[in-house]
Parts: C-alpha cells; structure tokens; sequence
C-alpha cells in the first residue's frame, strides 16, 4: 500500500513536470510595445531598434517586440501617460519627459550642476538615483536605463552668443520648465516647441535658436537654418531615459524581466560609450556644416553660472534643498577623487 502511494505521487510530480514544460512552450509570446519621440537615425531611434534586437536575442519566441519610432503613437507629452495607462509597455524618452510626472527630475538638468558626464554618470548609478528613481516608480514609471544625449550647445540664427548680454532679444527654443527659466534668466525669450516642430519653426523665424543637444543639432539638420553656435560645456545635462510601466513591469515572469534588463544593461553600455566618443566629433562637424562654433572661457563660464543662480532658487523648493545639497557634495567629492 505504501509503495502504491510512492508510485502515485511520483506519477503526479512527473506529469506535472510535464504539463508546466508544456505550457510554457505553448505560452503565447509577450506583446511589448516600445516608443520614442525621436527618429530612428537619432540616439534614442537607434536605441529602441536595437533593445528590440537584444531582447529578441535574449528571450526569443518568449516575446514579440513592436518598435515605433517619430512619435507615430504619441507625442512627447502622451508618451509617458500611456505607460501609466497601460497602453504601451516600455519608452525610450527625452529627459524632460518625467519632469511633469516627478518635479525632482527636474535637478538632472539644473545650470552647471555637473562638472562633467563621468561624474554625472556616477551620480545618477549611485545613491542618488536611487533615490530619484524611487519617487518616478511612485508615479507608475519603472527606471531602466539612462544614457547622456552629449553636449547641450547653444544656437541662434541672429549674432555668435559669448557673453551674456549676448541673450538679450533673442526668442529661443524652451524644452521644458527648466530650460525656459534659464533662458528667462540669461535675458533670452523662452519658447515652448515641441522637439518635432522645432526644425519648422526655426526655418520660418517663430523662434531665432535653441539650446539642444549636439547630437540632436546634426540630426534634425538645424544647421541649415542656424549659423551661431556656442558650446557652453556643462550648462544642462541632457538624457534619454528608458523607462517601463510598473503595472505591467511588476507582473511579468521573472526570466522576461532578467532578459529585458539584460538587453537594457547591454544598450546602456553601448550608448554611454559611443555618446563619450561622438561628442567632440559632432563639434567638429558642426563646424563643417558652416556653422561658426565659439566655447566658453571660464570667465564667461563663471559670469553664466552667476546669472542662472535665480533658477536654483526657483527650483530648490520643488526638488529639495537636501537633495540638492547632496547632489552638489558628491559632484565636488568625485571631483576631487578624480584628481
């Protein structure tokens, strides 16, 4: 009788052995849909084919990978709602995208808060990413990734910008709260344009330039319409963030979620190195695009830092001085490890 009970159980575990082998075979692939405002030849375009790609490589037939790039499903600001809303799974977005879901993300782009994009980069991997990272989950987004869009430089169509009087008169591109109070307090006119619609609206006058990442400058072509440009070292860090719904990041199998980070962790580190190598190269070609290139002196440097210190004081209550604070002692701590 006892061994008839062995044999019975044993006869249970193996067909239930078979049965989940079974029907993970047969389980329907997982639908991913990903999304990004930008082209497919730009940083984060290329970005989103290629996570495609190495999550495909990684988890094969387990999912089905869907990409769309140029904003063919949403804008720049419906892009993260429909993660929240569930009606896509993941999105590779322009930094200024979470700052309407958590105002501390604003601190990312605050005026020469970063003295470089090593450090920058250490900052947001440590702890306090984590901590900004923690407040976006709240807010239904999942952080997977962040990776540098490179030098911010600064354009105009009018007169070369050195100093900052330079500013005054001149209507500039805003890409976001923080960007348009820089602008304000440089003496410059801030104008709300959708990254999209920026090229139209610098060819037919609405706006005179823009602060934009370098990278972005080449590939949306604006140097047929721009003929200034300044590089202001680190005046805005700019980013792309890849970034997932929590409802439907928490919920999936664990090896899909592994698979997926795997193929983030990969393109990560891929784009962080190939964006440390373009980013005097896209200066060069700046140039050879006929554009006359001027960068900073560290007095003018230092006379910029002086006249965006108001934006610090408009901001801090919305980010929070202590994280401010700490941001700033462990920028000038792996600033002078680095040494």
């Amino acid at each position: 009788m006892k061994r008839a009970s062995i044999f019975v159980a044993m006869t249970v575990f193996v067909l239930a052995g078979f049965f989940v082998i079974f029907s993970n075979a047969n389980a329907a692939p997982v639908d991913i849909k990903v999304t990004t405002i930008q082209l497919k030849q730009q940083q984060l375009g290329e970005g989103v084919e290629r996570f495609a790609k190495y999550a495909q490589e990684e988890l094969k037939d387990k999912i089905r990978v869907r990409t769309y790039t140029a904003a063919q499903l949403f804008t720049g600001q419906e892009e993260t709602q429909a993660l929240q809303k569930g009606e896509s799974q993941i999105a590779y977005v322009i930094g200024s995208a979470l700052d309407m879901i958590e105002p501390s993300m604003q601190m990312l782009t605050l005026p020469y808060l970063f003295p470089n994009q090593d450090i920058t980069y250490k900052i947001m991997d440590g702890p306090v990413g984590k901590k900004l990272w923690g407040k976006v989950e709240k807010k239904g987004i999942s952080f997977l990734g962040a990776v540098s869009s490179g030098t911010n430089i600064v354009s105009n169509s009018k007169h070369p910008i050195k100093n900052v009087e330079d500013f005054k008169g001149l209507k500039l591109r805003s890409y976001g709260p923080m960007g348009a109070s820089c602008l304000r307090a440089l003496g410059a006119m801030s104008v709300v344009t959708a990254s999209e619609e920026t090229y139209s609206a610098l060819q037919q006058g609405v706006i005179d330039g823009a602060i934009t990442p370098a990278t972005v400058f080449i590939i949306r072509k604006y140097s047929d319409v721009q003929k200034y440009v300044t590089n202001p070292h680190m005046l805005n860090a700019s980013f792309g963030f890849l970034i997932a719904s929590s409802e439907w990041w928490n919920k999936l199998p664990a090896d899909i979620r592994a698979g997926l980070m795997k193929a983030t962790d990969r393109l990560m580190k891929e784009q962080r190195k190939e964006m440390a190598e373009q980013d005097v190269q896209l200066l060069q070609q700046i140039v050879a695009k006929g554009c006359q290139l001027y960068t900073q002196t560290p007095a003018e440097e230092a006379a910029w830092k002086k006249a965006l210190l108001p934006v610090y004081k408009e901001f801090t209550p919305m980010i929070g001085a202590d994280l401010i604070k700490e941001t700033q002692q462990e920028a000038e701590r792996l600033s002078k490890e680095k040494k």
